[in-house]
């Protein structure tokens, strides 16, 4: 569940950086449209009607005799200007001076009427007032260019502006704390039932999720791929269960024929009356058969390691007798005269490990060291010194077999795990299997001068030894 609130935190922190982004975004937006419409449309516009624009054309009026009339350039000025119209009031609230004044607009006005329209509007113009030289200067704006808004603001409320800030601040993050949650908790609702159903399918079960909502079409798709795995399974199990039992039927076919060769070439080696030449082939048909005897059994037993189906016999056994017995194995079964003078053997086993005692299949155990020693022996035609040695480490014990021959190769030790590679080594591929359901391993030991000698560690289940 890991990767799913990995997958949740980070969903959480994109939302919540989405959210900012857009408040942002927002305010840029806000901001920009702000400047743009005071740059475009009231940037020309605007500047025309300013403060500064009124005061220059203010200044440019003169008196005549009773009247004021404006001169040229402040004339000039008010035509380039955005004013629809203009007019000055004297003391008395009387036009003096007017400028394509609209009839709707009076000529006079009273104080209060001043005051009024001073902040509002003149018959819906918005107008711009200016005191100048004893006058009082109404220039008329275009209604739909420019608006007049009034905004009265209480001393307390500019006082406390940062605190507002600052909860309304507080107020935004929690609002989007609230979204980010939310978010999360839908994503993990749509979620999880994914995540739940790949650990099922990892572990080999069956996934069936319902196909809806956020992860409807994840779990459409997890569905899919779980019903072809089943299948797959359920087709290699019945693969390999045959091939278990082809391999079973015909190891247990060929015992027959096999048991007469051996019994008739045994009776043929022994028989005064063939030559010594034909005593020799007869032998030497013996001899081969029980080769065959051997590479059928390891097919069996290798053949139901793979797929579990040879239980482990657990009893107590003690290594360095079995190590011994399996010596002697080779001197009364498997070498003749002339062969056991090629090959010599040594076993150093240490005084601490001549007692320990081992809980194991001493069966598969002895399977397992044989194949070692014969490994030596028959890539070493020519003879050797075979040496084998009882070791141990923390928690595990182990059989170390080296030998004075050219070493098992490079090749053998390459393609251990690739049953495909056409190297023929199914004694030491039977060795690894039978160290691994002991918990133990098949390690190579890379010799100074080429090739590599062989270490196999099993698990030390200890038992006391019995008196």
């Amino acid at each position: 569940m890991k990767s799913l609130f990995r997958i949740i935190r980070r969903y959480s922190l994109m939302a919540g950086l989405i959210i900012v982004i857009i408040l942002v975004c927002n305010g840029c937006i806000l901001l920009g449209i702000g400047y743009y419409t005071a740059e475009q449309e009231g940037g020309d516009k605007y500047a025309k009607i300013s403060v500064g624009l009124m005061e220059r054309i203010g200044a440019e009026f003169q008196t005549e005799g009773e009247g004021y009339q404006l001169s040229e350039t402040g004339g000039k000025l008010l035509e380039e200007s955005e004013f629809v119209w203009a007019m000055a009031l004297d003391g008395e609230g009387t036009a003096v001076w007017k400028w394509r004044l609209p009839k709707e607009i009076k000529e006079r006005y009273s104080i209060q009427e001043v005051a009024s329209f001073s902040r509002w509007y003149l018959e819906d113009y918005p107008v711009k007032i200016l005191s100048s030289g004893g006058l009082l200067l109404v220039f008329g704006c275009d209604p739909g260019m420019i608006g007049r808004h009034s905004l009265l603001v209480s001393p307390v409320l500019l006082k406390n502006a940062p605190a507002y800030a600052r909860m309304f601040l507080f107020l935004n993050l929690l609002i989007i704390g609230i979204f980010i949650l939310w978010f999360g908790y839908r994503f993990y609702g749509a979620m999880r039932p994914v995540a739940e159903g790949i650990e099922q399918l990892a572990a080999g079960k069956p996934v069936r999720l319902e196909e809806k909502g956020l992860a409807g079409g994840l779990a459409e798709k997890l569905n899919e791929t779980s019903g072809r795995l089943m299948a797959q399974n359920e087709a290699l199990a019945r693969r390999d269960f045959a091939r278990t039992e082809w391999i079973a039927g015909v190891s247990h076919d060929i015992r027959t024929p096999l048991s007469l060769i051996m019994g008739h070439s045994d009776r043929l080696s022994r028989d005064g009356t063939l030559t010594r030449e034909h005593r020799m082939l007869a032998e030497n048909i013996r001899r081969q058969s029980l080769i065959i005897r051997q590479l059928i059994t390891d097919l069996n037993l290798t053949s139901r390691l793979v797929y579990q189906a040879q239980p482990l016999k657990q009893s107590k056994c003690l290594p360095a007798s079995l190590i011994r017995n399996c010596v002697s194995d080779f001197y009364n079964e498997g070498l003749d005269t002339e062969e056991a003078a090629k090959y010599e053997f040594e076993i150093i086993i240490s005084e601490e490990l001549e007692q320990t005692c081992i809980e194991a299949d001493e069966g598969l155990l002895l399977r397992a060291v044989r194949n070692l020693l014969g490994n030596s022996i028959r890539h070493n035609p020519a003879g050797c010194r075979v040496k084998i040695s009882l070791i141990s480490q923390v928690g595990k014990i182990g059989f170390f077999v080296q030998d004075t021959g050219a070493g098992i190769p490079e090749t053998v030790v390459i393609n251990m795990e690739n049953p495909e590679s056409g190297v023929h080594i199914m004694g030491l591929r039977l060795a690894d299997q039978i160290a691994k359901v002991h918990g133990g391993r098949l390690e190579f030991v890379e010799r100074p001068k080429g090739g590599y000698d062989v270490r196999m560690w099993i698990a030390e289940n200890t038992c006391p030894t019995e008196a």
